[in-house]
């Protein structure tokens, strides 16, 4: 009985939660203030500077698997596999 009463209490706790959220979520006070602070972001995107890409060129490929191949000692099984 004390368990079935707790699961009631907590459903009807669940219900009020998700209810008063959405109330709020959807209410017209709220659309207003999120009006009023997605306006404060804006800028005039004509006064922004347009920077120079500068990107070109700065990957340098290596090829250090060749270096590490050669310098490696060879193993016994490797070549039984290799012929």
């Amino acid at each position: 009985m004390l368990t079935k009463a707790k699961s009631a209490v907590y459903i009807i706790c669940f219900t009020v939660f998700i209810l008063l959220i959405t109330k709020y979520y959807f209410s017209e006070d709220n659309r207003i203030l999120t009006n009023k602070k997605r306006s404060s972001y804006s800028i005039d995107k004509t006064k922004l500077r347009v920077l120079k890409n500068d990107t070109n060129n700065i990957i340098d490929y290596k090829s250090e698997l060749d270096d590490f191949n050669s310098k490696r000692k060879k193993r016994i099984w490797e070549k039984l596999i290799s012929d």
